[in-house]
């Protein structure tokens, strides 16, 4: 029998022809795209065949890039042409050799929210004009069913006992939250790191309930589950500080980009003069005119040695360099996030109706400097004498810690992501 001989080039050729053919092969299908009138919102619905691909999400002026690589585009360039309304101007559908995009553009100015949604085969945009829907990322962030979702419902009425030692130097571990699988598109474990920063310490309290409670306490306790809860995602956290000592503002960001940190997270708990205020409100670093954000800034930043007392042209010098990077907009997608999750997750876990105050811009001088997106969460007032003893409830910061590290996770996942246009 004669063999048939192939010459060494022929046979690179053909190898590179077949990996060619394979790479060519969409590993999913655009196949629907349909609209829901919400309130002030437009939801936005794509179905896929296959799996649901990862979005690459940029904005270009006013309009809203979906990048969907190795995606095929079965469905009409303008798929929802006469059923396109304010805020939103136009919907294309965009084939390239690389994969698809999705091209969303609007009228005014817009807010949006997107998730992946792996278990309905779906991405779902949501889109209303600036401001008109202040919860526009809970609904699909909160319903983005993936295993790691928040704690099982705890029958009515939930007993908030304050936790029997209020000093967290000796909860150097809680208990971990329940173990989690981690699935194929999660990051492998270490890969991230996360930097904690409990506010204040040492010789600087923070705010203190009116049942004794102190912000620096809580807000150690609060950091420490966080840590455990992303490790269990898979993330690595440190904490800035894990004992009850004063670090100045400078030098908790010095900690952060010394070590390389993804993201910085400051936890603290706020006060109001209204005692009858309460929520979450999760911040990142810009200017304001808003007062009550002033005067929480001016208490936040309190120890900022190093920086010495505010002034206006210095500080508006760093926030004018910081809009001009990507962290900006990156810490704001994320301070929404944690926004719509945590009210969530302590909503459904707990039983509970917790106010949902927002994400928003602050002067907060421990945010100044981090060279990576930084956010800096208010838990909750303990001005607020029910709140202050939610808030010292381990079950309470469990189910707190938790919902900002599926946050967290998420972020890096890029499963979801909020914004404006």
């Amino acid at each position: 029998m004669r063999r048939l001989m192939v010459p060494a080039v022929a046979t690179a050729t053909i190898c590179a022809m077949v990996a060619l053919a394979r790479a060519s092969v969409p590993a999913s299908v655009l196949t629907s795209a349909r609209i829901e009138h919400r309130g002030p919102t437009l939801e936005l619905h794509f179905g896929f065949s296959g799996a649901v691909p990862r979005f690459d999400l940029s904005t270009h002026g006013v309009e809203l890039w979906i990048a969907l690589p190795r995606t095929q585009v079965a469905i009409p360039p303008r798929p929802l042409f006469g059923y396109e309304t304010a805020p939103i101007l136009s919907v294309r559908a965009i084939q390239s050799d690389s994969g698809s995009r999705i091209v969303v553009e609007v009228i005014g100015k817009a807010d949006y929210a997107i998730a992946r949604l792996r278990d309905r085969n779906e991405i779902v945009l949501r889109v209303a004009s600036s401001g008109a829907d202040p919860d526009i990322a809970a609904p699909i962030i909160v319903h983005n069913d993936i295993p790691r979702r928040s704690a099982p419902p705890v029958a009515r009425p939930v007993a908030f006992a304050p936790s029997e030692n209020p000093h967290p130097v000796s909860l150097a571990r809680p208990i971990p939250p329940a173990p989690v699988a981690l699935n194929e598109d999660n990051r492998q474990p270490g890969h991230f790191l996360v930097m904690i920063d409990p506010g204040h310490g040492g010789y600087d309290p923070g705010t203190q309930s009116s049942a004794g409670a102190m912000e620096k306490d809580l807000a150690l306790q609060i950091a420490t589950r966080l840590r455990t809860a992303l490790e269990a995602h898979g993330i690595r956290a440190e904490l800035t500080r894990s004992t009850d000592v004063f670090i100045s503002l400078a030098e908790r960001t010095r900690i952060a980009n010394s070590a390389g940190a993804d993201l910085f997270v400051s936890i603290h708990l706020n006060s109001s003069p209204n005692p009858d205020t309460t929520g979450i409100e999760v911040y990142y670093l810009n200017n304001t005119t808003d007062r009550a954000t002033i005067r929480l800034a001016r208490m936040e930043n309190a120890g900022a040695d190093g920086y010495g007392a505010p002034d206006a042209s210095n500080l508006n010098y760093i926030l004018t360099d910081l809009r001009q990077n990507y962290k900006a907009s990156e810490a704001a997608s994320l301070a929404r996030m944690i926004d719509a999750q945590t009210v969530a997750d302590l909503d459904a876990g707990l039983g509970l109706n917790v106010n949902a105050l927002g994400a928003k811009m602050g002067p907060f001088y421990v945010l100044v400097g981090a060279h990576m997106p930084a956010v800096l969460v208010e838990c909750g007032f303990m001005s607020n004498a029910a709140e202050a003893a939610r808030l010292a409830s381990p079950q309470y910061q469990d189910v707190l810690a938790r919902a900002i590290a599926t946050s967290v996770a998420d972020y890096f996942d890029a499963d979801v992501a909020a914004g404006d246009l």
